[in-house]
């Protein structure tokens, strides 16, 4: 088990023992950085259990995942245990693509979470027009700390509480979806919480999205590769629409009583989130 010294947050990466590549690339920039890492061997396909997957047997409904995706999920589980394993309050959860900015380390300085208590912090951006509210802290006199009030999908690069861990691994609809659509999609039962954040500019960026010069081996992504191949030209039927429907209405009624006190929220409109690298 890996010592973190006592001036950050721990961090945990998680990366497949097939891609040494990413673990290369991610290797190089903590270095960078100087930010002490564990490594989290990611699950594999051979570690998805029937049990896992039959919640997925549905050919027809387009939210079903792959064994890939799957061992994706399972992965961060795993991550998560890891923490709540070695005591931590607060860490930082990383996948094998993360491109991170020299910002990011200011995120990991202990008392950033201590003193917000959030329970979840998106540090990336996938460059998606989302809704945020009010800023609650500056970071590094550039950094905007606001709460996440709509959609913005992807997992690469998040803090997270144990408590939240420990929520989410008792939560029975975990196994049903994916961590990004569980944590910060509408579609999940997090948005919109009060303790839910979205840095402004981010401090990472995954490979697919990054507009700087990229490895050309690290951004093969398996998971994408997959996951395209497994939803293209899927038909949503007609009772998961119904479905996807109600959700949304349930999603409005949740941040019209959440944003109604909070006038500054209410003005915000939908925009896309930078990379520190942007601005």
């Amino acid at each position: 088990m890996t010592e973190f010294p006592a001036t950050q947050i721990p961090v945990y990466y998680i990366n497949l023992g097939a891609r040494a590549d990413r673990r290369q690339f991610m290797e190089e920039q903590f270095a960078r950085l100087g930010i002490v890492a564990e490594r989290i061997d990611a699950v594999t396909i051979a570690g998805v259990g029937e049990a896992r997957m039959a919640l997925h047997a549905d050919p027809h409904n387009p939210w079903a995942m792959t064994r890939v995706e799957v061992a994706c999920v399972m992965s961060h589980e795993k991550a998560w245990r890891h923490m709540l394993d070695a005591g931590n309050e607060f860490a930082l959860i990383l996948e094998d693509d993360a491109v991170m900015g020299d910002g990011l380390k200011a995120f990991l300085e202990p008392a950033f979470s201590s003193d917000l208590r959030p329970d979840l912090v998106k540090l990336e951006t996938m460059y998606e027009r989302v809704r945020l509210g009010r800023a609650v802290r500056t970071v590094a006199g550039r950094f905007g700390v606001r709460q996440l009030l709509a959609s913005h999908m992807g997992a690469a690069a998040y803090i997270i509480s144990a408590s939240m861990a420990r929520r989410a691994l008792a939560d029975p609809r975990l196994p049903r979806m994916s961590v990004d659509r569980y944590m910060f999609s509408r579609g999940g039962p997090i948005i919109p919480h009060r303790r839910l954040f979205q840095v402004d500019p981010a401090p990472v960026v995954q490979l697919e999205h990054y507009r700087g010069n990229k490895p050309a081996d690290a951004e093969r992504s398996d998971l994408k590769r997959d996951r395209d191949g497994h939803h293209a030209g899927v038909p949503r039927p007609l009772r998961h629409r119904w479905r996807d429907g109600l959700g949304r209405v349930a999603y409005t009624l949740r941040l019209i009583a959440h944003i109604l006190p909070d006038a500054e929220a209410r003005r915000q409109k939908r925009r896309e989130v930078p990379y520190e690298g942007d601005v």
